[in-house]
């Protein structure tokens, strides 16, 4: 589909060989003329009048009513235009044929519209699948929106090939857009500046506010619940006089709460704008804050200006909590400020535990003499009885030392002196030799005093 784009070009002009009023491809429905309506103005152009509905001071729009160069309507947003085609079709009828299908049609072009410009590619075949309906359904009733000014086309769509290169074939889009007709802004009240497609709303007339209102009562009257059974109480009536005043120094006197922190410290205008020139500074050097706003940004790091950090200091900080270092791994947060707004939290609620124990150390009290006294000779009775149920090397019976001194040889010939020395480091020297002899625990020190001496051999 060539230039999806193309309606950035809303040229009066057609596109060579395509008429003013040619069938754009795909589309059936394209102006059928018809000489007893047609008129003809002083530029000798032929103009379609359109076909009167009486009954609702509306004429259904014919010819070149439905481009965007000569429309009465006014386009819109996604959103307004399916408030207004409920009107159209089923509180005003202004078309005959329009019905629940036409809506149907209506809602998958506005499910694919430019959010902004209301601007859609025609899609027809696409539509008939969505739809489960034939294409000529969708033709019809595409023109039903046409003729009841709610469509214009932008960009008339051709067969011809445009020869691009690369491309065997490619073809030129249709492309609509959403539009409100004057009927709608008229039956509403709406006040308007321009004319035509270009036209936009400025306000109400009195007839249109008194309309916002009424709705307005008739939406919260609906919602509201029946009143409650019971006694009231008959309070003093306070007695209200004058008129309140709307002027900008009555506005400026009214009170108004400060702004908090994430920390819940006031946020003045001088330290939001510091905050501001700080996370422009700092985001680009941070590559995981990049999907935060500075605004966002700025919001969080109000917290450490208030707290008197440096740039610098800010700058460390926010290497210190950095996803990668933090958590160990390569993950960006997709909110980046939610996540620097927990850290402040959790730094917070450390601050304030570390805090609470300083205070409870400062209001302890040191335990008096008595209870000293109890501990210090519990742990010595607790010491005495380890060392009791210990023992010592000499409380070895001879034959457990002989079969303990015969395993230690054997393991020093094999080149492990591990058991003696296992001895001699918990025990001492003299328990050492008092089990394994002078001369073995004398031979398992030089060999291990020389283990890394490559010419030590026991064979």
């Amino acid at each position: 589909m060539q230039h999806s784009a193309a309606v950035c070009q809303l040229d009066a002009a057609p596109t060579r060989g395509v008429e003013p009023i040619t069938t754009p491809a795909g589309d059936a429905e394209g102006t059928k003329l018809d000489i007893g309506e047609a008129g003809i103005s002083g530029s000798g152009d032929r103009v379609i009048t359109g076909q009167s509905l009486p009954e609702a001071g509306f004429a259904l729009v014919r010819g070149r009513g439905q481009d965007v160069v000569h429309t009465a309507s006014r386009r819109c947003k996604p959103q307004d235009w399916l408030v207004m085609l409920d009107w159209v079709i089923f509180e005003a009828k202004l078309h005959p044929k329009a019905s629940r299908t036409t809506v149907r049609v209506a809602m998958d072009l506005a499910a694919r519209m430019d959010f902004k410009r209301g601007i859609v590619l025609y899609d027809l075949d696409g539509t008939a699948g969505r739809l489960k309906v034939d294409r000529a359904t969708v033709k019809r009733h595409v023109a039903y929106l046409r003729e009841l000014g709610a469509l214009v086309w932008l960009e008339h769509g051709s067969k011809r090939n445009l020869r691009l290169p690369g491309r065997p074939y490619t073809a030129t889009a249709t492309v609509y857009g959403a539009v409100i007709p004057p009927a709608y802004d008229t039956a509403r009240g709406h006040r308007l500046q321009g004319v035509g497609y270009e036209a936009r709303l400025i306000g109400a007339s009195e007839t249109g506010k008194g309309q916002l209102v009424r709705g307005a009562q008739k939406a919260s009257g609906a919602r509201l619940a029946p009143p409650s059974v019971g006694s009231t109480h008959q309070g003093p009536v306070a007695e209200v006089g004058g008129k309140e005043k709307a002027t900008r120094s009555a506005r400026a006197s009214r009170v108004k709460s400060a702004k908090k922190s994430t920390l819940g410290a006031t946020v003045t205008a001088a330290l939001f704008q510091a905050a501001d020139r700080l996370a422009r500074r700092l985001r680009p050097l941070h590559t995981w804050t990049q999907r935060a706003r500075i605004s966002e940004l700025s919001w969080v790091l109000v917290d450490k200006l208030a707290a008197g950090c440096t740039e610098q200091q800010v700058d460390a900080w926010l290497r210190d909590i950095a996803p990668g270092a933090a958590v160990g791994l390569d993950w960006r947060p997709s909110r980046p400020h939610a996540y620097i707004a927990s850290q402040l939290q959790r730094e917070k609620a450390e601050q304030a535990a570390d805090a609470q124990l300083q205070a409870d150390w400062g209001n302890s009290v040191a335990p008096n003499q008595a209870f000293a006294a109890a501990i210090d000779e519990s742990r010595w009775q607790q010491a005495g009885l380890e060392q009791q149920h210990r023992g010592g090397p000499e409380d070895l019976e001879a034959e457990a030392r002989l079969e303990m001194r015969a395993e230690a040889w054997s393991a020093f010939r094999s080149g492990d002196p591990g058991l003696v020395l296992a001895t001699f480091e918990l025990a001492g020297r003299s328990a050492a030799e008092a089990v394994y002899g002078t001369e073995l625990v004398a031979l398992c020190l030089q060999l291990d005093a020389n283990s890394h001496n490559p010419r030590i051999r026991l064979h």
